[in-house]
């Protein structure tokens, strides 16, 4: 059901890179995090930290993405399933930083948020059957 997940994080020059972290090991162990060091537009360093969970891991983020994530948040992702699975078979959403950092798993559609995108399988890999298989994962 999932080749994987991808998980990314921004982090900017004014924010603890331990609180990110610790945000992200919500849903991901830390030492499967890697981190990439840019600058932003205005010379500023920014850190990216993204992971990726394979099959079986992935399956495991979702069953416990629908154990902590709000119900009403839950019935959002599955209401907007057509906006958010792409023509490569891939589903996009952000959760909350700030919240997971707190242990709460929320969508959010700020930029200040964890990227996850899932690659799911699909055979044949059409955008139709990728809508099925997100439907069944959440």
């Amino acid at each position: 059901m999932i080749h994987r997940v991808t998980f990314r994080a921004f982090v900017a020059s004014t924010e603890d890179d331990g609180k990110v972290r610790e945000a992200l090991s919500l849903f991901v162990p830390p030492e499967s995090m890697s981190t990439t060091r840019t600058l932003g537009h205005y010379g500023n360093e920014i850190l990216i930290l993204s992971t990726s969970l394979r099959k079986k891991e992935g399956l495991k983020f979702f069953g416990r993405l629908r154990e902590i994530l709000p119900q009403r948040e839950m019935e959002r992702l599955r209401r907007e399933l057509d906006l958010r699975v792409d023509d490569e078979c891939n589903l996009h959403f952000r959760l909350d930083k700030q919240a997971a950092y707190q242990g709460l798993a929320r969508l959010t559609d700020s930029g200040d948020a964890i990227m996850v995108s899932a690659h799911l399988e699909s055979y044949p890999a059409r955008r139709e059957r990728a809508l099925l298989v997100a439907g069944d994962l959440l």
